[in-house]
């Protein structure tokens, strides 16, 4: 297994380095190191930048800085930092990448997009994105699931990945109703919109019951919360309750113009929390396990709720 963390070798990027380190000894995987340096004006300069830092990320590598039990390789490359970790990616084939928080840049991103989006869009491999202190193992891991492809990838890497027996795993499926907003111009009594409420939250409390069987190695281990409210809503509340140190979402990914237009969840999410993030791109773990898409059925099991 290979892990590969890309750095900018900023005090803010020093959590990731940490929390690479701890888990490529928790998973006994290689881990890569990489630092991109952007060409200056001119070539002289350029050579100067790269070997002050090839120096700098040979003595981070190594003790007393580095204070892991393997050893990390080290890479350090000139260019265009987004297309250098896409191109090391596809070559290393690394099972995660690392990366540290973005320093925001509100109008260029709405354009570019950030370096985790674009990486995310190859949907190659996972992606963890580090904010906090990396001192000990994850303790508390909330997987935000929406019954897609995405979120039984999700499952997968979660296990694969960052929980271990002593992990407090919850899962959190947000979602809105099918036809709620409907029931009140159909003239339907608050008694009978209680039941499709509830019929509704059950019905969604099996179909992840049901994805966790197919893709889960311990299904039974989770705690399920189902929140009546839209996604970004529902799992913001959920991660002030539950207060993980990590939280894991699929994606199945979205355009530069689909982001200032419309958003995503997963966007939003990302945006507010300040916890560790692991986001797995559908496709990146394999294809999901199960035979059916569990999400549908939630719907048409929502279509037979509110005609009861």
């Amino acid at each position: 297994m290979r892990v590969l963390c890309a750095t900018d070798l900023l005090p803010k990027s020093e959590a990731a380095i940490e929390r690479a380190g701890l888990l490529a000894d928790q998973l006994g995987a290689d881990l890569t190191l990489l630092h991109v340096v952007v060409p200056g004006e001119s070539e002289r300069a350029l050579e100067q930048t790269l070997r002050n830092a090839i120096a700098q990320m040979r003595s981070r590598a190594q003790p007393p800085l580095w204070r892991g039990r393997r050893t990390p390789n080290v890479i350090v490359r000139a260019g265009n930092p987004a297309r250098i970790i896409r191109e090391t990616v596809a070559q290393s084939k690394p099972r995660l990448l690392v990366l540290g928080p973005h320093r925001k840049r509100p109008v260029r991103d709405v354009f570019e997009g950030t370096i985790a989006e674009k990486v995310l869009a190859s949907r190659a491999c996972p992606l963890l994105v580090v904010q906090g202190e990396s001192l000990a193992p994850y303790r508390r891991v909330l997987l935000a699931l929406d019954l897609s492809d995405a979120s039984a990838g999700a499952i997968r890497a979660a296990e694969t990945l960052v929980i271990t027996p002593d992990v407090e795993a919850k899962i959190v499926h947000a979602h809105e109703p099918p036809y709620q907003g409907m029931l009140h111009y159909a003239d339907v009594g608050m008694d009978a919109a209680a039941r499709y409420a509830s019929g509704w939250k059950r019905e969604a409390g099996r179909a992840v019951r049901d994805l966790l069987k197919y893709e889960s190695e311990d299904f039974a281990r989770y705690d399920i919360r189902i929140e009546q409210q839209p996604a970004a809503v529902g799992i913001l509340r959920e991660m002030g309750q539950f207060e993980p140190d990590l939280l894991v979402m699929g994606t199945s990914g979205g355009g530069p113009v689909r982001r200032a237009l419309v958003g995503s969840v997963a966007n939003r999410v990302l945006h507010e929390i300040a916890c560790d993030a692991l986001i797995v791109p559908d496709g990146s773990v394999g294809m999901p396990h199960s035979k059916t898409v569990l999400g549908r059925r939630v719907q048409s099991d929502a279509a037979r709720i509110a005609k009861s």
